[in-house]
């Protein structure tokens, strides 16, 4: 009783403040930092195009796979992406040929641009 009476423990006290204001100054200094570089990355433009076209492997199957991999080459720059190469299962004719009806319209594409 007579340490809390002469102000012992209020020095004990008045120190942890300082250290949590301390933590605190360091995380918001940390925060603040981390958004300035998050800010300061996004304004910069990202490589959108590919140097050299990147070799691309098609796996096609059964189940609606082929639709939704030949949706995804329909939207996509597909001179980015050459060669194209396929894989289907070898009892999956319907997917080469839906394949091969794709690549026959991206060469139709391709020759109607150049003429």
């Amino acid at each position: 009783m007579l340490a809390m009476e002469k102000g012992i423990n209020c020095c004990f006290s008045a120190s942890a403040s300082n250290v949590y204001i301390y933590f605190i100054t360091i995380a918001i200094a940390l925060v603040v930092i981390r958004v300035s570089y998050v800010i300061y990355r996004s304004s910069k433009p990202l490589h959108t195009t590919s140097p050299q076209p990147l070799s691309t492997l098609i796996v096609l199957g059964s189940g609606g796979h082929t639709a939704e991999m030949l949706n995804l080459l329909s939207v996509l720059h597909t001179d980015s992406f050459t060669p194209r190469l396929y894989i289907a299962a070898a009892t999956d004719n319907m997917s080469l040929q839906k394949a091969r009806l794709f690549e026959s319209s991206v060469i139709d594409k391709v020759d109607s641009v150049r003429t």
